[in-house]
């Protein structure tokens, strides 16, 4: 029998039973189709962390003093930063930088007090580096000079607003305590807690007098044109910083906690990706075991007639080929479905509230593919139909003809 014959023949097979062809097909595609979907979603999630993490406060790539523990909260200086401009400039990749000076220190009204971190940025560079100007509730972005940009809960904290004056403290480079005082500018709410309570923006040069380290920093936060080729740029970065008490790291060496995160998801749809596996695997062997069950005495007569095993073995397993292509064609027609769905209407989850503590986050998820991942798991759930088919093929191959006539 010709190959276009053999699988007109398996295909006729298929729907002597439709009903549970039809069953098996649906699972098959309902497990694809949710799988592209988890996939999707924990893309999306993943995305947005590390955009979040890298817009908000940590930037691409961060250059620190060589000797920092704790990139998090630099506790060191950059003596020479002008040294270090140069060099960003001439590094390709690189789309816009600041300097940048974080204590963790005491800030006071005329009634309350409270603990922050005090972040002095550079006014004319902030924006184009990070996103904090964006969620700007009342007054204006952070200027030059005795301004503060802090958020709406810290306000409402300190009992003060738009005009008002703060006091700003903390222990200087040499023990003793800094004070100096900054002007409320603009309140921003990022609906995230620790930012919104815990976080005040001024000048940098305000921060260097307050700690008096005049013409330091304790860092430089880059974003970069391609974030894809980060370790490209880090790798320049770190041949040019060659010889000078500084390094270059990642948000990824910065933020490992997303790095953890992401790892577990990835970890969890591994798993998941195993139990379709295993539903598909033995949703297909149940089909077609049954199948042959019903058709011993056919294949005992095509033996009988002067069929080969193994024609009888390539049917059963174009059988499970047509199998996984229907429900591979199936899952993927539903999942790409839902996922532009979900693209263009957006996802509320509570995702928000989970991580909104720690960083800003967007209640509405709009999906995106992760074809990389996807054609992974159609393979995947393709060729597992295709494996599962293999059993009752090698079942059929030992048949004897004799014996498959005789069965009821």
């Amino acid at each position: 029998m010709t190959g276009g014959g053999l699988w007109m023949l398996a295909w006729r097979n298929l729907w002597r039973n439709a009903r549970r062809t039809a069953i098996t097909v649906v699972s098959v595609g309902s497990g694809l189709t949710g799988l592209l979907l988890g996939q999707s979603l924990i893309e999306t999630i993943q995305v947005q962390l590390v955009d979040k993490a890298t817009g908000v406060h940590t930037g691409h790539i961060q250059v620190l003093e060589s000797k920092v523990a704790d990139m998090k909260f630099p506790d060191r200086y950059i003596d020479d930063p002008d040294a270090v401009e140069r060099v960003l400039r001439g590094t390709a990749n690189v789309a816009a930088f600041q300097r940048r000076l974080v204590v963790t220190g005491l800030v006071s009204s005329k009634t309350e007090s409270a603990g922050v971190m005090i972040s002095g940025v550079e006014p004319g560079r902030d924006s184009k580096v990070l996103r904090m100007a964006t969620y700007l509730k009342a007054g204006k972005g952070l200027t030059p000079g005795d301004g503060a940009y802090l958020g709406d809960a810290l306000a409402a904290q300190l009992g003060v607003k738009l005009g008002d004056e703060l006091v700003l403290m903390a222990t200087a480079a040499d023990g003793s305590m800094g004070a100096e005082l900054a002007r409320v500018e603009g309140l921003f709410h990022s609906g995230s807690r620790t930012f919104d309570t815990a976080l005040l923006y001024v000048d940098v040069e305000k921060v260097q007098r307050l700690l008096s380290v005049e013409g330091r920093v304790n860092g430089f936060v880059l974003r970069l044109e391609d974030a894809t080729k980060i370790a490209a740029t880090r790798a320049r970065l770190a041949a040019a910083l060659e010889g000078l008490p500084l390094k270059a790291s990642t948000w990824e060496e910065i933020d490992y906690e997303l790095v953890g995160i992401r790892d577990y998801q990835d970890a969890l749809l591994r798993i998941l990706l195993g139990v379709v596996f295993v539903i598909v695997a033995l949703g297909i062997l149940n089909t077609l075991l049954m199948s042959m069950y019903e058709r011993v005495r056919e294949f005992g007569l095509l033996m009988a007639l002067g069929a080969r095993r193994e024609f009888i073995a390539r049917l059963v397993v174009a059988e499970s080929v047509l199998i996984g292509s229907l429900g591979a064609g199936l899952g993927l027609l539903g999942g790409s479905a839902l996922i532009l769905y979900f693209a263009r209407q957006g996802l509320e989850l509570p995702v928000k509230d989970a991580v909104n503590f720690f960083m800003p986050f967007d209640s509405l998820l709009y999906l995106r593919f992760d074809w990389g991942r996807h054609l992974v798991a159609l393979g995947a759930v393709f060729a597992t139909c295709v494996l599962a088919g293999l059993p009752p093929a090698l079942r059929a191959m030992k048949l004897k003809p004799a014996e498959a006539l005789r069965h009821l």
